[in-house]
């Protein structure tokens, strides 16, 4: 529908004047009744031509389905319509007379059925062509927005109430409305409530849930755009007209029909009208400004001319008179904002649609900064400050950016004073609490320009500088430059503390800016660790190392990840230039600042900067976490720099990076054992120094070859290090550089030398401490001594993961001397580890201290592990050797004694143990490991053909062993259900005699707090005695530990069912059991643990790629004929046809519910040996 072209006025007006009665007497009867059409039907035909334009009906919409089809408008631009138009122009050639109209109803109801999907949308963005009148001429986009306004001003010079009937029925058009109002409209005022209700109540009675100010389409982006920019110039082309204030009523009639969309309760009449009327008041706020300066700079003129003996009276007189007169239109166009904003922004700032909200508070914002004679004042301010608590996050995040705006310009700042004290305290927790990082991070960098104005209370800078240790990096990215001032500050009052650098440089000289001893570089540097030491005491359990209980390498192990100041370190490092200086740091570091000063007067400044300068133990930690940062930083801007293209580096240059690469390297080579030296003592420090081999380059080890004293000094620490510390992560780190230097071929045998002297340490200790005692029984040694195997265990654990132990744990000790044999036992050292698995058997009638049942559990579990490793060894390299060469009866028989006691071990550990012991997740996955191990013999294809008896080492989990597996996987599976309150199902394992009523799903209720505190504390081990005296513990702590416990529950979870999963595809377990068991919760337990799932699904599918039906029955048949050769356990081979394992489903019940529970047998029964009979 059109509206009508301009020249059309008269016909307009003779056939508006037979309907406005109508119009006027009965809107309502467009809304009352279902037949809403019948109005339309029995309409004058000339009516409908004249306005161009009916109320609403199902019968126009389905109309112009049949001529245009506006759905496809909506969802395309104008160029993609045009190919559809073609087609439809039949259908718009069918006569359309009243009879047709009569009809189109039941026509109407059968296009719906026939194209439900090519119905036009109510609200579309409707095409400019089609509407026609002021929306064509602004849209088509001939004309340009200026030319639409000036043309528009002289049809309202012409027809005041055709022209203000435009302007109303182009912002219908952008709310998607199809109806028109006429001039007769406009020209009943009292009117325009009722009327805007009318057309409001038969836009909504089409059920809209999309207007195009908001549509998603390409020219939607555009339409809101246009309709601001319209609405201001018309206001400027109108105020240059003189009829702003020559004609008062257009304003007023203008703000009369605006005012009454604003408040109709259709949301896009009431958006849109919105955004029409804040355009309008932005232009007139900006004419208000000029009129402001134009009156200001008038009376300025006037009285200079007035004055001196030069004195142009008439002239000043003719200024004073145009400052008065700028002066009353600005108090009239006062008039008419305030008029504007009392009902208008009052009442749509805190509208239930938050896009209102974000457009008024864009709008204000616009307004203070423009015209700040009328809005910058508290009374509007405040609007701003109680936006800030919206609950619509883009809401608070644009408030936030206009006030950033304001406090920009630095001559505000002493009228903002009363507004910040009044919502300082929200502004800074939206940067410390706000649940949307964007608006926290923009929160910050408003403080910060609030902070040089003195209006931040010291408790709101330290608020807001812990955010530097935030978890978003966005909120840490803006921080940075409040974080650097208050270092500045710290470091600027401590200068002033010792006089003011000048008095510092007069006295203390060029040493004042000295790397080598202590100075104000030194200064600078301490002032930051200080800061973020204080900073991480507020909140010390995030910079925690987490070392959980006896299963760390099966569970999430904190000790991994990098700690939070590398993390800031990395922040820091573009802002701050005293970052970029490592070799400051390393200077600092390596001198012994508790050292009284030397040579210094005591109580002069080079004392007291020494003094100044001295570290505590954190924050020598802190440091070296900079220092890390920072050098790796320059070694990655040195290889990022050579990584560039030749061409854009002479060769003077190149070499000069090559150099710099070099000489880095060697630095940090030289440096780290001279940390090492300094930091030897604490774990903590340690690590963080054996971190910084990391950064060093295998090709930087190229030069020691010629001077191999260097790299061996650095072994030599590092060797050192392995053996006096029993920390996990300094075990881990010490063994990551001795894999990493093994690496490199060139100095290998330098590295195999000091694996051999760690090896021989170790197993020495590891004697030494073991002695003749019975090993197997669980309580018979020391704490101290159960402590000290616990630790050697571990570092066999990590030589084991490195080197290949099967020499060095199958050696036995040399019993020539008697007082070595009196002192240590004849076994090799991996029977040993085979008796300390035993250690995990429990006794349930013995009662034990829960810190010492931990370390038995830790130590059962190391023990374990790295038998577990010389297993794997085992395996591998009789895999090499049954492929290259032939093995010997010998070498099989030991791996099958050897692996017979292990799995015999872990078997009868696991089965004297409570399903829900954290020790039993970790026993089972090593179990499952071993067998999968195992398995892989089964598809080595051996140099000697006729050799197959290597195949009894791949044995399959026992049925009664993986009933045992499954009630540990039931139990991880609640424990992770309990502590997040998911829903599961319960499994009961019961015999397939008898079938139960299968558990109904139960929503699991989250862990109480002390029952889960208690859980926590038994896998951790014995709580500290500070955690156990501060009962007080803080709600974010606990909830902190809460959700430590439910990501490790949800690892142990996954890692569980993944090694079952293996098992399954290895063919060692019984497939249909345990993949059945898996799917029960499948789905319920988020989608970490789906993974597994799918994991299996892709194992499936690969294994059904590898060959048809027959060839599966010949490799099983092959298979058979091995097991008879071999005389041994017989091995399982699963069918895979999948309908005969539905019938055996079928046949015994619901899988995994219907299990005999029996207990498991001895371990010795239950284990064959794999040589058979």
């Amino acid at each position: 529908m059109s509206s009508p072209p301009p020249e059309t006025g008269e016909e307009l007006t003779s056939t508006n004047k037979r309907r406005s009665g109508r119009v006027s007497r009965k809107p309502e009867y467009l809304l009352t009744g279902p037949d809403s059409t019948k109005r339309k039907r029995d309409a004058p035909e000339d009516y409908n031509q004249a306005n161009g334009v009916a109320e609403d009906s199902d019968e126009d919409s389905e109309e112009e389905d049949d001529d245009d089809d506006p759905a496809e408008e909506e969802l395309r631009e104008q160029r993609a319509r045009k190919p559809r138009s073609g087609p439809r122009r039949p259908a718009a050639k069918k006569p359309k007379t009243n009879g047709t109209s009569v009809q189109i109803p039941i026509r109407g109801t059968t296009s719906k059925a026939k194209r439900p999907a090519r119905k036009v949308k109510p609200g579309a963005v409707p095409n400019a062509e089609e509407v026609g009148g002021l929306y064509a001429e602004i849209f088509s986009g001939v004309k340009t927005v200026e030319e639409v306004a000036g043309q528009w001003m002289q049809r309202f010079n012409t027809h005041e109430s055709n022209a203000l009937a435009e302007i109303i029925n182009f912002v219908l058009k952008c709310c998607g409305c199809e109806s028109e109002i006429t001039n007769y409209d406009i020209e009943d005022v009292d009117g325009a409530t009722n009327k805007v209700s009318d057309l409001q109540d038969e836009f909504q009675a089409q059920n809209v849930s999309d207007y195009p100010i908001i549509a998603k389409t390409k020219f939607a982006m555009t339409l809101k755009t246009t309709l601001i920019e319209f609405f201001s110039v018309l206001v400027k082309t109108i105020d240059a007209t003189g009829a702003l204030f020559a004609n008062a009523e257009l304003i007023e009639n203008l703000h009369v029909w605006l005012t009454t969309m604003t408040g109709a309760q259709s949301r896009p009449f009431r958006h849109t009208a919105t955004v029409a009327s804040l355009s309008i008041m932005t232009a007139l706020a900006e004419i208000g400004r000029d009129l402001a300066s134009a009156a200001a700079t008038a009376q300025r003129q006037s009285e200079s001319m007035s004055k001196g003996k030069g004195a142009n009276k008439k002239r000043a007189s003719g200024l004073l008179h145009d400052a008065t007169e700028a002066q009353q239109k600005q108090a009239a166009l006062d008039s008419y904002l305030k008029d504007w904003f009392d009902t208008i922004y009052i009442h749509r700032y805190r509208d239930v649609d938050p896009k209102i909200r974000v457009d008024c508070a864009h709008a204000l914002g616009g307004w203070i900064a423009t015209y700040s004679d009328m809005f910058f004042d508290g009374t509007h301010l405040r609007y701003l400050g109680w936006v800030l608590s919206d609950s619509h996050w883009p809401a608070r995040l644009e408030v936030v950016k206009q006030l950033r705006t304001l406090y920009e310009n630095k001559d505000r700042l002493p009228g903002l004073k009363t507004f910040t004290e009044r919502f300082r305290a929200r502004m800074v927790e939206m940067a410390a609490l706000d649940s949307e990082p964007t608006v926290r991070a923009s929160a910050v960098q408003l403080l910060d320009l609030l902070r040089p104005a003195g209006y931040l209370e010291p408790d709101d800078i330290d608020a807001v500088g812990r955010l530097v240790f935030d978890s978003e990096a966005r909120v840490r990215q803006a921080v940075v430059d409040f974080f650097s001032s208050s270092v500045e500050e710290i470091y600027g009052s401590k200068i002033e503390e010792l006089g003011g650098e000048d008095t510092i440089t007069e006295e203390v000289g060029d040493a004042v800016e000295s790397v080598e001893r202590p100075g104000l570089p030194w200064l600078h540097l301490k002032c930051l660790v200080e800061m973020l030491d204080a900073y991480d005491q507020v909140d010390p359990e995030m910079s925690r190392q987490i070392s959980k209980g006896p299963g760390d390498n099966y569970r999430l192990h904190a000790g991994e990840l990098e700690s939070r100041f590398i993390t800031v370190a990395e922040t820091l490092y573009s802002s701050m230039d005293i970052m970029h200086d490592w070799d400051v740091m390393a200077k600092y570091l390596l001198y012994d600042t508790s050292v009284s000063a030397q040579n210094s007067a005591a109580g002069g400044i080079a004392s007291q900067i020494q003094d100044m300068c001295k570290l505590g133990e954190r924050e020598e930690f802190i440091l070296l976490e900079l220092l890390n940062v920072s050098i790796r930083q320059h070694v990655s801007a040195l290889v990022d720099a050579a990584a560039e293209k030749k061409g854009k580096r002479s060769k003077k240059q190149r070499d000069d990076l090559a150099d710099d690469q070099e000489s880095t390297a060697r630095e940090i080579t030289t440096l780290i054992p001279q940390l090492l030296k300094r930091f030897g003592d604490s774990p903590q420090t340690v690590l963080a120094v054996l971190r910084l081999e990391r950064i060093v380059g295998l090709e930087a080890f190229s030069d020691f070859q010629q001077d191999p004293s260097t790299y061996k000094n650095l072994l030599d620490d590092i060797e050192k290090q392995f053996l006096s510390h029993g920390s996990e992560d300094v075990l881990n780190e010490a063994s990551r550089a001795l894999l990493r230097a093994k690496a490199y071929t060139d100095l290998g045998d330098v590295t195999e030398e000091k694996i051999d002297e760690l090896w021989d340490e170790t197993l020495d200790t590891f004697r030494r401490l073991a002695g003749k005692a019975d090993l197997t029984v669980r309580g018979n040694l020391s704490a101290k001594v159960v402590d000290g195997l616990t630790k050697t265990v571990s570092r066999l654990e990590r030589l084991s993961a490195i080197s290949n132990p099967i020499t060095y744990l199958d050696s036995v000790p040399d019993q020539s001397s008697k007082r070595q044999s009196k002192a240590v036992s004849p076994s090799s050292a991996l029977q040993l580890l085979t008796a300390l698995i035993r250690r995990g058997v429990l006794d349930t009638d013995v009662t034990e201290d829960l810190t010492y049942a931990s370390s038995e559990d830790s130590l059962a579990l190391h023990a374990a592990k790295t038998t577990a490793l010389y297993m794997l060894w085992s395996i591998s390299s009789l895999r090499s050797t049954l492929e290259t060469s032939t093995v010997s009866d010998t070498q099989l028989d030991n791996i099958a004694t050897n692996r017979d006691a292990f799995v015999s071990a872990l078997i009868a550990a696991l089965a004297s143990r409570p399903p829900s012991s954290p020790l039993s997740a970790s026993l089972s996955c090593i179990l499952l490991d071993a067998h999968v191990a195992g398995a892989s013999l089964r598809t080595v294809k051996p140099r000697d053909k006729d050799r197959e008896d290597y195949v009894a080492l791949a044995l399959d989990v026992p049925s009664s062993v993986t009933a045992t597996i499954l009630k540990v996987f039931g139990a991880v599976e609640q424990r992770f259900a309990r502590k997040t309150g998911r829903n599961f199902e319960i499994v009961q394992e019961r015999r397939k005699t008898k079938k139960k009523p299968e558990e109904p799903a139960v929503d699991a209720e989250p862990m109480d707090e002390d029952e889960e505190e208690q859980e926590m504390d038994a896998e951790m081990g014995e709580r500290s005695e500070e955690e156990e005296e501060d009962d007080g513990e803080e709600e974010a702590q606990r909830t902190q530990r809460r959700l430590q416990g439910a990501l490790m529950a949800e690892q142990t979870l996954c890692e569980l069912g993944a090694k079952l999963a293996l098992a399954i595809m290895a063919g060692v377990v019984e497939e249909r059991v345990v993949r059945r068991r898996l799917d029960v919760n499948k789905g319920k337990l988020g989608s970490n643990f789906r993974e597994v799932g799918r994991l299996l699904e892709e194992g499936k599918k690969g294994k059904g790629k590898k060959g048809d039906k027959k060839e599966e029955v010949r490799e099983k048949e092959k298979v058979v004929e091995m097991e008879k050769k071999s005389k041994s356990e017989a091995v399982v081979v699963e069918s895979e046809d999948e309908e005969s394992e539905e019938e055996d489903e079928d046949e015994d019940g619901e899988g995994v519910e219907e299990q005999v529970d029996e207990p498991v047998e001895e371990p010795e029964r239950e284990v064959e040996s794999v040589l058979g009979d």
